[in-house]
């Protein structure tokens, strides 16, 4: 079994890079047959990657997230498969593209620096904790490509307002149809994120006996719920669309970022794991 997740390894960006060239082919240059295999290749990659995520945890006996690359490789997946459930929702692949460039960097990541990890903390055996960061990945991954259409609309808005009529204008979908993926990804996003709140301040209380820490992470999670619960309220209350909800997205994303980033260099957290 080792062998064959070895295999799908290094299968895994060279698909991923196929179905990414196949996507940009369709998308700069309208080829057809790219048009009719791109979505059947990034099919056939998902699926890979799922059985290759699945194989990986029965082998090794834990839930890949161990190390960093296993993460990596968890969050392109989770990318993937929001964008499949936007493109199927809303039946526009032209955007694929600019997503799916982003999964291709992050399988490459993994599979260059992905190693077998003997001794893992215990906590990563937790069923508790698989539920908690299974929904905190998939929330954030919704969030990242929410940002992702945010910014596909401000360029387009851009791109019409001062009249240049490039292939954006050409190529992807209207503003209202932006503005709705921005907004069905966020939405998920943010149904994913409570859950992963609310379970990790169940799993709190249950180990520290307290719901609340003030920890980095936390706050920074909590910061990015209350971005995208205005988002939400705005749209469904208030009837915003647009930049507002563009620029709320790529806020909300900015925090994501500093939290993989900033915290994990900088801060210390109760959810490093020793």
């Amino acid at each position: 079994m080792e062998t064959l997740i070895s295999i799908l390894n290094i299968l895994l960006p060279i698909l991923y890079f196929g179905t990414t060239f196949l996507y940009g082919k369709s998308f700069f240059k309208e080829h057809r047959w790219a048009e009719r295999y791109q979505l059947p290749l990034l099919l056939l990659a998902v699926s890979l990657h799922i059985m290759e995520v699945f194989l990986r945890g029965i082998y090794f006996h834990h839930f890949p997230l161990a190390t960093i690359a296993e993460a990596a490789s968890v969050l392109a997946l989770a990318i993937a498969v929001i964008y499949l459930y936007v493109e199927f929702r809303l039946k526009v692949p032209t955007t694929g593209y600019f997503i799916l460039i982003f999964v291709f960097f992050l399988q490459l990541f993994s599979s260059a620096t992905i190693r077998h990890v003997d001794k893992i903390p215990e906590i990563l055996h937790s069923s508790f904790f698989i539920f908690h960061t299974s929904a905190a990945i998939i929330g954030y991954s919704a969030l990242a490509v929410s940002a992702i259409y945010g910014l596909m609309y401000l360029l387009l808005f851009y791109d019409i307002k001062s009249s240049r009529f490039s292939v954006i204008y050409g190529r992807l979908p209207s503003l209202e149809i932006l503005n709705e993926m921005n907004f069905k990804a966020a939405s998920l996003g943010f149904a994913f994120l409570t859950v992963a709140i609310v379970l990790g301040g169940i799993w709190s209380y249950r180990i520290y006996q307290q719901t609340v820490h003030f920890d980095a992470k936390i706050l920074i999670a909590v910061l990015t719920w209350l971005i995208y619960a205005v988002e939400i309220y705005g749209r469904k209350i208030r009837g915003w669309a647009g930049r507002r909800l563009a620029y709320l997205s790529l806020s909300g994303f900015v925090i994501i970022i500093f939290s993989l980033v900033a915290v994990n260099l900088f801060l210390t957290s109760f959810h490093e794991f020793k």
